[in-house]
């Protein structure tokens, strides 16, 4: 029946069953007229609460994306600087193996094995653009090149005043743990940036959760509100007109009420399993 009476009327099914199609009909204009007195006081709560949450939610949004836009250029910050270095390391080892090819720059000692400062940067560098590197790991990398790089430095400072030549090598190297010292500094802040850019998130999340809430119940409230006097209007025709088929298209209420009464179904019944599969299989 129209207005949920089932659902509106807190009884058992035998009360229920009961009840005359009259007494049903006006429990459940009662139900509604309660209703009706109660919805607009809710529907003021939920404005207020709305009118509360809806810039929360707008401030926390703003919130959000402004450390995300902050995250994601420090990400590109970060990442120009230790390609940057990549490109200016490669040009040094280069640059290096030239000059002591010419004996411009002694060989390293066995400390400073020629191959090894250029493997080790360059496996380090590896582990950076290939490897799915937590935080900390990557901060630790860009440490251990950052101090791989000054020990050379401090090797290739004791040597290079007989040799003037030498500057653009040694100030190479002193521009590129520069560089690395810039992606570190990015890498610091975007780590701390992170953490407090997921906090708004969840903050964001949380606000907007309670606000669709808010907004569903106000919804729901304005449309009991807008049905009540058409729900009211139907079942005072219904006690009036009464509850057999009117031919008005409001259906006939008491059809299920008489087929039981003549012993038959009050619905269709359900088919069994093995009728809907066509029995069993053979």
């Amino acid at each position: 029946m129209k207005g949920g009476p089932v659902d509106d009327l807190p009884m058992d099914v035998s009360t229920l069953i009961a009840m005359t199609p009259e007494e049903v009909a006006q429990s459940i204009i009662s139900r509604r007229r309660e209703l009706v007195e109660l919805l607009p006081e809710i529907i003021r709560e939920r404005r207020k609460e709305l009118d509360y949450l809806n810039p929360l939610v707008d401030e926390s949004l703003k919130e959000r994306d402004s450390a995300t836009n902050n995250v994601k250029n420090l990400k590109v910050g970060r990442d120009n600087f230790q390609r940057e270095s990549k490109e200016l390391r490669i040009h040094l080892i280069n640059l290096r193996e030239k000059l002591i090819a010419e004996k411009r720059l002694k060989n390293p000692n066995p400390g400073w094995a020629k191959d090894k400062l250029a493997s080790k940067l360059a496996e380090l560098d590896e582990k950076l653009e290939t490897s799915a590197l937590d935080i900390n790991s990557e901060r630790k990398l860009l440490r251990e090149m950052k101090e791989l790089t000054r020990s050379h430095e401090e090797w290739v400072a004791n040597r290079i005043e007989s040799d003037p030549d030498l500057k653009e090598y040694q100030e190479g190297w002193k521009k590129y743990r520069e560089l690395l010292d810039a992606a570190n500094d990015a890498h610091e802040k975007l780590t701390e940036l992170a953490s407090i850019s997921a906090e708004f998130h969840t903050k964001f999340e949380e606000n907007r959760d309670v606000q669709k809430i808010a907004q569903g119940q106000l919804n729901r409230s304005k449309a009991l509100q807008q049905s009540a006097d058409e729900i009211i209007g139907y079942w005072n025709h219904r006690i009036e007109k009464g509850f057999d088929d009117l031919k008005d298209g409001t259906g006939d209420l008491l059809a299920a009420a008489r087929m039981v009464a003549e012993g038959k179904e009050s619905s269709m019944p359900r088919q069994s399993p093995q009728e809907k599969t066509g029995g069993e299989e053979e």
